[in-house]
């Protein structure tokens, strides 16, 4: 996340660019470019699409709150990921044994996602998400097959929270290639079309494909497992990227349901102007 400072307006104004102008050669919206203006929080992958569209480096954007010094609040919670990465290993609990755990998982996924829709946002924005939802159910197969190879690349990407040989819920985080990640994210490559070809085994490229809680067969309290699994993202997304404190790592993720779009914006994800193609699904970026 990054505020931009007074010098952006200023580079613009100085280059004789409108907002919409400067929009179109960063290739963000041009609300997004006011935000940007205005002092609004973006993603810091778009500050240096702007930034690199005014012949600038994003640093010479950003504007450094004086109460935190030059790391900024927003980053400082890396710190803690760094201390996973090195000092805490995940179980053996938490991982898939094999294709048939992957398999079984995938179908558990699908059934308990129709709960999760349901349980936040209008009756309108729940009957939309289970339209799309039933869409995903139609082809089935290629969603399976899709997260058997995926794990078959690499077996960190599902971790589950499993307690007393119960599963309750799935992380599930892809580290892309920046080629595969700019793709998805600019809505030219589809949500099911990311293969094992897209992965590396770390990347500074995070995508947040699915956090879903199986309360539908887990007797455990929905926060519970919530909790848990918001510790396994967390340590998902410490082992995956190369140094998620850096200035040069993203993530982003979609909106499946009206919870999905909830929880993103709650933990600082920025509305992206593209959509996965489809599905149609809304994109957000950090």
């Amino acid at each position: 996340m990054a505020q931009a400072n007074a010098q952006l307006k200023q580079a613009r104004q100085s280059l004789g660019l409108s907002q919409l102008q400067l929009a179109m050669r960063a290739g963000v919206s041009s609300r997004t470019v006011q935000f940007a203006e205005s002092g609004q929080n973006v993603s810091t992958g778009t500050m240096r699409r702007i930034a690199g569209a005014l012949g600038m480096q994003a640093d010479q954007l950003v504007r450094i709150d004086p109460g935190t010094g030059q790391d900024g609040f927003a980053e400082l919670p890396w710190s803690v990921a760094d201390k996973f990465r090195t000092n805490r290993n995940f179980d053996e609990g938490s991982m898939c044994r094999n294709e048939a755990d992957v398999v079984d998982v995938v179908r558990q996924l699908r059934e308990n996602f129709s709960v999760q829709i349901q349980k936040w946002g209008t009756t309108q924005d729940q009957q939309q998400a289970l339209q799309k939802n039933s869409a995903i159910d139609e082809v089935y197969f290629r969603y399976e097959q899709r997260y058997v190879d995926l794990w078959r690349r690499n077996p960190g990407c599902i971790r589950l929270d499993r307690f007393e040989d119960t599963v309750g819920g799935v992380s599930i985080v892809l580290p892309l290639t920046a080629e595969s990640f700019h793709a998805f994210r600019d809505g030219k490559l589809a949500w099911l079309d990311i293969s094992a070809d897209d992965l590396a085994d770390q990347s500074q490229y995070l995508l947040l494909d699915s956090v879903t809680e199986f309360t539908k067969q887990c007797r455990r309290p929905w926060y519970q497992v919530t909790k848990s699994l918001s510790l396994i993202t967390f340590n998902q997304v410490a082992s995956l990227a190369e140094s998620p404190n850096q200035s040069d790592f993203e993530m982003v993720s979609f909106s499946a349901s009206p919870l999905n779009e909830r929880r993103l914006g709650t933990i600082g994800f920025i509305p992206e102007p593209t959509k996965e193609p489809e599905f149609s699904y809304p994109m957000g970026a950090v």
